[in-house]
């Protein structure tokens, strides 16, 4: 009876393993691996003005971690999406709320932009308002004063 249901089990992991395979699903969810950005860190990018340098808020997953292996997406409430919602007002022209909060109208702006730099550079990057390493790649960041006033120009 034991080897029975032994390979019972087993034939419907394999039936459900292959069910996974063909509908394009894996059986760890991406979400399950993935780490999303929860701060950002502050780069010296850009130039100068006013005898000062000039700098970008880059989301990462730590306060000045320098580590962007990490995703912005639906539902994160945290300074990442904020430094994200800047650089998307102010480089993109996306007009959204800058509240914090990674609703359907930040995903539906970081998707322009995703479009937009297909379009324009050929950037090859998935179109799902998934901000992420690569988008991250290919953006321009809204830049900001030393002591933190923001300006209005990109880099």
């Amino acid at each position: 009876m034991q080897f029975r249901t032994i390979r019972i089990n087993l034939a419907a992991g394999v039936v459900g393993a292959l069910t996974a395979a063909t509908l394009g699903l894996s059986a760890t969810p991406a979400s399950a691996a993935e780490v999303h950005c929860a701060n950002f860190t502050t780069l010296q990018r850009g130039g100068t003005i006013d005898g000062g340098s000039l700098y970008i808020h880059r989301p990462s997953t730590t306060p000045e971690s320098g580590n962007y292996n990490c995703v912005v997406a639906r539902g994160d409430h945290n300074w990442a999406v904020r430094a994200l919602q800047e650089t998307l007002n102010t480089c993109y022209k996306q007009g959204l709320k800058e509240d914090s909060d990674f609703g359907p109208a930040t995903e539906q702006a970081v998707r322009n932009v995703q479009i937009a730099l297909n379009n324009t550079w050929h950037a090859g990057l998935s179109e799902d308002g998934r901000f992420g390493p690569l988008t991250s790649s290919w953006f321009s960041f809204k830049q900001f004063k030393a002591d933190g006033t923001a300006t209005n120009s990109c880099y």
